[in-house]
């Protein structure tokens, strides 16, 4: 009930995301679809009668397009800003309505409605006001990561489009990170004027809304049943906790990337499936090839693994010489242009430590610790993969063996690829720890669920041949009854272990801009993370230098990959978390720091620090990370107190001994 009387509360709101988004995606999407897809057709059906899946896939597209544009555009010293966003898009437009009146469609498109289409509609929309009402109380996204790819969005915003230097922010001089998400952001920001703070937390559900639009692109594209599509984007969207939950974690770079797979997935399919080579569609793979790899690097692993088995298969299913040379030409000139588009990127990343850090992370010695939790994993169910949905696809696995539908069976295989790279010591192959198994865990859900899915949509199919209207009317009401229970699952909730910047921090964030100069230095709680390879925050402290211009002894974890403009930045960094703690960043074991004694007193003077923050929430607990001992802050007369609201504690360092 609550859900229904804010969404019809704040529907014009709604209203507004819901266009701004489809004219941010859709339409570049369609204009490519149009160049690219001209004859509309994909093995099972038409591609222009499918409207979910004509639409899903302009939809992936057109998240996966900002990164490269941004590229291109740092490439012609164009800056890029609000004007050039709106001439992207009336690009895009005028691109659709040349096509569109060559070829008359419109009607076409009419007569495609049917109760799937309307079905779908209800799924989706649904999916969209439970994303949107997850974040209706958040100020800024949840739990670390949300931290940097807000400054990263915002520094695409700063420099209007790619940048080097993260100043006035932090002291850092190379940016090599992938940015697909914080393209979509500053795109979205450009279009609507929103803050990037906001920006983020509504792009960030935006995809989440896609991935269940991508779900039922892939899973319709792999079985040929757009039944088991529509019950894939439910599974999805409703049912299951991932990817609803990466709210909580700010994981959206991840989950645009496996927005973006489903669409490179199906453009090698059709590119490598046709008799004859259709260029515009190699084209097409190499352009979505690029924007994955230039959005999330282990994402695009998975699709390099998942593209390899794939020509195994067809190479296994036709063996012979044409058909190596068929599927190996192809796939050269798609990987030529990608890495064409690709490689000035490739070449900035090397200017960065990143390519270090992946050597370094391989290293068994250096990274034991990842290595041995790759060892004992979780449970992969409820909370990955509810227990329902893994049952139905070990029997949509059983019935695709049992009909031997080699296509289904490719989902099998690649979820046991996404195993492999997460445990690959446990076959006897190196690279434990390259991906940890919380990021395999958490893509699970891309290649159960369609297998899930495959379950509900043959049986569907099966019981219509029988009785089609009441069959029909069944699943519909079935779908419209697990949807509306899946509205009170609670699968994307804010879980408050995640969020460490409150409502008080926001308040506090206020104070600190109206009360303290420009050039004050904070100190705020941090914890070693990575193995103590780097410090992380633990609280809303970590947000001032990007909420309110001031310095803090602690940047965004990307100093760990990234130059620095200041020599040595990184170990200078980490030596005062250090020396701060008392103990060594490895020796990870939490501690109460005391700002008391004279050696802690003396240390924060010589780094003109003049405030400490303490934050109203810290994550992790205080008994897994360090935490300042503000009790003795309070009775120190080297400490004043200038503000307490909410939980949030700032102490200004007097001057003297």
């Amino acid at each position: 009930m609550d859900i229904l009387l804010w969404s019809l509360h704040t529907l014009p709101e709604i209203a507004g995301i819901v266009v701004t988004a489809s004219a941010l995606f859709l339409l570049p999407g369609l204009a490519v679809l149009e160049l690219c897809w001209r004859d509309d057709t994909i093995p099972y059906g038409m591609l222009r009668d499918d409207l979910p899946l004509r639409l899903g896939l302009a939809l992936g597209i057109g998240i996966a397009l900002p990164p490269l544009v941004l590229e291109l555009a740092y490439l012609i010293r164009l800056p890029w800003q609000e004007g050039a966003v709106v001439a992207y898009l009336l690009g895009a437009l005028f691109v659709l309505l040349v096509s569109w009146a060559r070829r008359r469609s419109r009607d076409q498109f009419r007569r495609a409605w049917s109760w799937h289409h309307l079905l779908w509609l209800w799924v989706i929309g649904l999916v969209i006001v439970l994303r949107l009402y997850d974040i209706r109380n958040l100020s800024v996204g949840m739990w670390g990561d949300s931290y940097q790819h807000t400054m990263i969005a915002q520094l695409l915003v700063d420099n209007q489009g790619l940048f080097s230097s993260w100043e006035p922010y932090v002291p850092l001089a190379t940016f090599t990170y992938h940015f697909g998400f914080h393209a979509n952001v500053a795109f979205f920001h450009w279009l609507t004027g929103l803050p990037v703070t906001k920006s983020v937390l509504y792009v960030g559900q935006i995809h989440n809304v896609a991935a269940a639009v991508l779900a039922y692109v892939l899973a319709t594209r792999i079985t040929g049943r757009p039944s088991v599509g529509l019950w894939a984007a439910l599974l999805t969207g409703l049912l299951n906790s991932q990817p609803a939950y990466y709210m909580n974690w700010g994981r959206y770079t991840q989950l645009t990337g496996q927005v973006i797979l489903p669409v490179v997935l199906v453009s090698w399919m059709e590119a490598l499936g046709r008799e004859k080579i259709r260029w515009p569609l190699v084209i097409l793979s190499a352009i979505v090839t690029a924007c994955l790899a230039l959005t999330h690097y282990i994402v695009s692993i998975f699709a390099v693994l998942f593209l390899g088995v794939y020509l195994i298969v067809l190479l296994s299913h036709t063996p012979s010489w044409e058909t190596l040379r068929r599927l190996g030409g192809r796939s050269v000139a798609i990987v030529a242009i990608a890495l064409f588009l690709t490689l000035p990127w490739i070449l900035n990343s090397l200017s960065g430590y990143l390519v270090r850090n992946a050597v370094v992370m391989n290293n068994a010695a250096v990274d034991a610790m990842r290595t041995t939790g790759s060892i004992t994993l979780p449970s992969i169910v409820p909370f990955y993969i509810k227990q329902q949905i893994l049952l139905c696809a070990f029997i949509g696995c059983l019935i695709a063996l049992g009909q031997r539908e080699w296509k289904l069976a490719l989902l099998v295989v690649w979820t046991l690829v996404l195993i492999l790279v997460v445990v690959p010591q446990v076959f006897g192959l190196p690279g434990a720890g390259i991906v940890d198994w919380f990021t395999g865990y958490v893509a699970f859900y891309v290649t159960l669920i369609p297998l899930a899915a495959y379950t509900f949509g043959v049986a569907q199919e099966r019981l219509e041949r029988l009785k089609p209207r009441l069959v029909r009317l069944a699943a519909v009401a079935a779908m419209v009854s697990l949807s509306i229970w899946g509205m009170n699952l609670d699968l994307g909730r804010v879980d408050p272990q995640h969020e460490f910047f409150t409502q008080a921090d926001a308040e506090a964030m206020d104070w600190i801009r109206t009360n303290t100069p420009t050039t004050a230095r904070f100190l705020v709680n941090s914890f070693p993370a990575y193995g103590g390879n780097v410090v992380a925050g633990t609280d809303g402290g970590w947000w001032i230098p990007l909420l309110t211009g001031r310095q803090t002894n602690l940047p965004p974890i990307n100093y760990g990959i990234e130059r620095s403009i200041q020599e040595g930045y990184g170990r200078q960094v980490n030596a005062f978390a250090a020396a701060i703690r008392g103990r060594a960043l490895e020796n990870m074991a939490p501690v109460r720091v005391d700002l008391t004694i004279p050696t802690a007193l003396q240390m924060l003077r010589d780094a003109q620090i003049a405030y400490v923050y303490s934050g109203a929430r810290q994550r992790p607990g205080p008994e897994q990370a360090d935490r300042i001992d503000v009790a003795a802050l309070q009775v120190s007369q080297s400490f004043r107190q200038v503000y307490a609201s909410g939980g949030v504690e700032i102490f200004q360092l007097v001057d003297g001994d």
